[in-house]
């Protein structure tokens, strides 16, 4: 995806914010990051600056059913005053994978919130996104973290 039509859709993803996948098969995949992760060598994570007890999270990307996955999530711990109001992810490979199921949203007031991104398996460079809307005593805090990983199908 390029970069014009990855800010128009974050564009219309951070207005809708602001107004209000499962599968059994998994296959093989080598998944190298590309970025440097703050959460550890299996997922990329962001804390809120604002509620220290939520966070925006990635997953290991993985290859299920002959398809790139991308899953993450957003979670605020049973202390932090605030709850996850609104998730997206997308996921924008770099290659000539077709796009298929590449966006997820979840929405409505809970704890913790996830969703997954999915196009057709391409060996290749893919790059994931994930926003998140946490509502709490202190208003609305914004969190998103991207990653990015190698795919060998």
């Amino acid at each position: 995806m390029n970069r014009p039509r990855k800010f128009a859709t974050l564009t219309a993803v951070i207005a809708a914010g602001l107004l209000t996948i499962t599968s059994s098969a998994v296959g093989t995949a080598s998944a190298t990051p590309l970025s440097p992760d703050t959460g550890g060598p299996e997922n990329e994570t962001r804390v809120s600056e604002v509620y220290p007890g939520c966070e925006v999270f990635f997953d290991t990307p993985r290859v299920v059913d002959g398809k790139v996955r991308f899953t993450g999530g957003a979670k605020c711990s049973d202390s932090a005053p605030a709850e996850v109001q609104w998730l997206v992810i997308w996921l924008e490979p770099d290659n000539n994978a077709p796009y298929d199921e590449w966006f997820g949203e979840r929405t409505g007031s809970a704890k913790s919130h996830s969703a997954s991104s999915t196009v057709p398996c391409v060996s290749g460079h893919y790059q994931g996104t994930l926003f998140a809307s946490v509502y709490g005593n202190k208003g609305v805090d914004q969190i998103w973290v991207d990653r990015e990983a190698t795919i060998t199908c």
